[in-house]
């Protein structure tokens, strides 16, 4: 990285990371931890959200890394004010890069950057958006010519942004999301085989937001085929909630599931034996990457962007989404074989050290801003 940066002018390079909101999520996780562990000697980094929603506990990450985090308090879906002070503000401040993610970042901040005349506009694209409508696709589509660069967290993204946001292929590139690894140490079942926690209290575990991509509902009408002795424990927050609460009393599992909110990743996934993802749809989900950190088994959904990390049923297993009785059977198969469950948890958590580190991942950021900057 410092070869790379040795090229560049000794001035500090101010860039700015703008995104919807800070709640919890894999998009705001990877803002978080880019923005904290860009070299302090070469970056001056600032947060810049639409909305003015924020974890408190991503808020104090920030504050600890002396970052500021700017709101713009956007009021409607569409806030020309919002547009407006964003690009006051990008022309008082003279970036070098602009980053933008989600699309109330990607969608504003071209606009807003452009009009400001700010060098370089960057975007990561975090999902294959297929809850998005034909407006904000074809919004995307018109903005594009605005990024410069696009930067997809994983080939089913890139391949997704390219047949439909209007990305051209000398346009995007891949850059697969990291996990800190000093921050999950490798939990109980790698360092002594103790498995489950508690045999007759077994957690079966997903962590991320409540709502339909991730479907919940799914992990939730799989109990039912599964022992009373297995608990489902979901953390997260999101519009789904109260479906789901609904869900749970129609199936009669209020003893046996668990909504715990929002909970850092550090702490939850320590908490169960099993880390299940039933997502109809994922970018390259960050969750995932932090469960075989910490050397959970893992079950997941048999889409794309998962079968780029469970390449095999010696990392993982998966199942197909739409029918959560062949979930059971799975959850079930491993809790029978805790030999095959040590077997995927060690072979993933060292694939997740190997090639999805958030210093492999810094490192790959790095490079694609040197070579934007070295254009000029």
């Amino acid at each position: 990285m410092k070869s790379i940066m040795s090229e560049l002018s000794t001035k500090k390079i101010k860039i700015a990371y703008i995104i919807p909101t800070l709640s919890g999520g894999g998009a705001e996780r990877l803002v978080v931890d880019l923005a904290t562990h860009l070299p302090t000697s070469l970056y001056t980094v600032f947060i810049l959200i639409l909305k003015d929603t924020a974890t408190p506990a991503w808020e104090e990450e920030l504050a600890q890394a002396n970052i500021a985090v700017v709101r713009f308090h956007q009021k409607f879906k569409l806030d020309i004010f919002c547009i407006w002070r964003l690009t006051h503000w990008l022309n008082k401040n003279h970036l070098d890069i602009l980053h933008t993610h989600l699309f109330g970042g990607d969608f504003y901040g071209r606009i807003a950057g452009h009009l400001a005349g700010v060098p370089h506009i960057v975007g990561t694209e975090h999902n294959i958006n297929l809850a998005e409508g034909y407006l904000r696709r074809w919004l995307k589509r018109l903005t594009a010519r605005w990024a410069e660069k696009t930067i997809a967290v994983s080939k089913a993204v890139l391949d997704y942004v390219e047949r439909y946001e209007g990305i051209r292929p000398n346009q995007a590139l891949v850059i697969y999301n990291g996990v800190a690894l000093e921050k999950f140490k490798p939990s109980y079942f790698l360092t002594n085989a103790n498995w489950p926690h508690n045999p007759k209290k077994i957690i079966v575990g997903g962590l991320g937001r409540l709502e339909h991509q991730k479907n919940w509902s799914c992990l939730l009408r799989a109990a039912v085929y599964l022992p009373h002795n297995v608990i489902i424990r979901i953390a997260g927050v999101g519009r789904e909630k109260k479906g789901l609460e609904q869900l749970i009393c129609a199936l009669g599992l209020e003893k046996r599931v668990e909504l715990v909110n929002w909970q850092a990743s550090t702490d939850f996934l320590k908490s169960i034996d099993i880390f299940v993802l039933p997502s109809w749809w994922e970018g390259l989900p960050v969750a995932l990457l932090e469960a075989g950190a910490v050397g959970l088994p893992v079950i997941v959904s048999d889409i794309p962007s998962n079968r780029e990390i469970i390449s095999d049923t010696n990392l993982g297993l998966w199942f197909d989404p739409n029918h959560p009785e062949e979930l059971a059977e799975k959850i079930q198969s491993v809790l029978a074989d805790p030999k095959l469950a040590l077997k995927m948890a060690v072979n993933l958590h060292k694939l997740v050290e190997m090639q999805f580190s958030l210093d492999f991942m810094i490192e790959r950021y790095c490079e694609v801003y040197a070579d934007l900057l070295n254009k000029q």
